[in-house]
């Protein structure tokens, strides 16, 4: 996981008797920061981590004061984060504890932060405030303080060609003062930090790596340690693998067969993969890498995915594969596109499901942007000329919802237009890197052009083919 390593705020280490540890299951969180008064608060973790889809698990609001507490349900140590002003702040938390978190300083994001899609946040561990030595956040920030240098070091050796014989020798000296914990979660986390070492020594050798750390063990699917050295292992692994005599199959199996039968058959020929389970999660990190490779079918992708979901009798590997068929088809002809809920300026709650039963022409524009300016007066012919069959609606992503309102009392456009400020993931939802950008979803809700072409690319010409060719003319 790559971060900025950890605040540094003071923390005290203390036994927090008695209320420390609540019924297993439930976390809860509380602070009392007076700098965040009145702030939403909304925690995440992720659903899996091969696409590293987000979960929303608990939301509140921090009082005039600052306080908060909010209790969440979790079954496991879990890795779960926070967005607040510039920061992102995680910890790990475990079932039937009680964190008491120290917020960092108060710092909002500047109006050009709140227009970016793209935004890194500032990633910093949470201070957590009644600590002891044996919390995991504890173990897991002094081993990473000590494994990051040596990783440093080992990652040059790696690229200067120079031999790992003291690699042994380093990591018993990391793993020295954490021999005697008994954390599940964080001895799994050491091995798998371990064997990127290791991987990185063996100048990137799959085979070997998975043999010593993948084959024949549990899958840890929720472990960041694990599923880092994993992804890094296996990605691209159907192009590497399907270079061999034993792996060239691969190729027919997705592009001409699309079949998850025969793939299957063709990677259990390997001997790395005896475990369905770990096969499996193999299978689904590459249909989602390689979906966009042109080396294979979209469609016998598509069909693998929905055979190994339908076969799977494992529950992981159903969920996984619905993230990512969501994931992949989210902006594909003929699929849905991502939904939204945004207000309009009169502070009406407008939803993508209101434009059912009419071709939606959908922009993305600032109106401050000279491009979109000019496009505006192309699109009130647009609409004037075809309202009765299409609707247009612009999500203006305009640093000040008053300033969208005074824009649009000045300029008599009559389409709609909604502020995308109370949704901002809709940027990411729809990947909008420029502006404007359009897209052209059908009657039944399903986008038919992705992205569209503007107003004046001939975009009237190209819908009355769509509306011949679709029996709406």
């Amino acid at each position: 996981m790559k971060n900025k390593l950890l605040t540094v705020f003071p923390i005290a280490l203390f036994w927090l008797f008695g209320s420390f540890y609540l019924s297993a299951g439930t976390v809860t969180l509380f602070s009392n920061a007076s700098e965040w008064h009145s702030a939403d608060l909304v925690f995440y973790r992720y659903k899996e981590l091969i696409t590293r889809s987000e979960e929303e698990i608990g939301a509140t609001k921090t009082s005039a004061g600052g306080a908060f507490e909010l209790t969440l349900t979790i079954d496991d140590t879990e890795f779960i984060f926070t967005r607040l002003g510039i920061y992102q702040l995680y910890l790990y938390a475990e079932p039937g504890k009680k964190y008491e978190l120290a917020l960092p300083p108060y710092q909002e994001k500047s109006p050009a932060d709140l227009l970016n899609p793209y935004y890194e946040a500032l990633t910093i561990q949470a201070g957590i405030v009644n600590i002891d030595e044996n919390d995991i956040n504890m173990l897991i920030r002094m081993f990473d303080d000590s494994f990051e240098p040596f990783y440093s070091k080992h990652v040059v050796e790696s690229v200067s060609g120079k031999d790992f014989s003291k690699l042994d020798e380093d990591i018993g000296s990391i793993e020295a003062p954490f021999r005697k914990t008994d954390n599940k979660y964080f001895k799994d986390y050491r091995e798998y930090k371990y064997a990127f070492l290791r991987y990185l020594s063996l100048q990137h050798q799959v085979t070997v790596i998975s043999e010593m750390f993948f084959t024949g063990k549990p899958v840890l699917y929720h472990n960041q340690a694990y599923m880092e050295l994993f992804n890094q292992v296996f990605d691209d692994y159907f192009l590497y693998h399907g270079r061999t005599d034993k792996g060239k199959k691969i190729y027919d199996d997705i592009n001409v067969s699309k079949d998850y039968g025969a793939l299957y058959k063709t990677l259990k020929k390997n001997e790395l993969f005896k475990d369905d389970t770990f096969l499996e999660l193999v299978v689904l990190k590459n249909l989602f890498d390689e979906f966009y490779n042109d080396k294979f079918s979209r469609s016998g992708i598509l069909q693998v995915l929905d055979t190994l979901a339908a076969r799977t009798v494992i529950p992981e590997s159903r969920e996984i594969a619905k993230i990512i068929r969501h994931k992949i088809t989210k902006l594909l002809a003929g699929y849905p596109p991502p939904d939204f809920e945004l207000y309009d300026l009169d502070s009406n709650l407008v939803h993508l499901n209101d434009f059912r039963g009419k071709y939606l022409y959908l922009n993305f524009c600032a109106c401050s942007s000279y491009s979109c300016l000019k496009e505006f007066e192309l699109l009130q012919g647009v609409y004037e000329r075809h309202k009765d069959r299409i609707e247009i609606v612009t999500v203006a992503v305009d640093s000040y919802e008053v300033s969208l309102g005074a824009f649009l009392k000045k300029n008599n456009y009559h389409w709609k237009f909604l502020y995308y400020g109370h949704g901002a993931e809709i940027m990411k939802d729809y990947d909008i890197r420029a502006f404007p950008t359009y897209f052209l979803i059908g009657p039944d809700g399903n986008l038919i052009q992705s992205p569209a072409p503007g107003p004046q690319e001939n975009f009237e010409g190209k819908l009355f083919e769509i509306m011949r060719s679709r029996g709406d003319l």
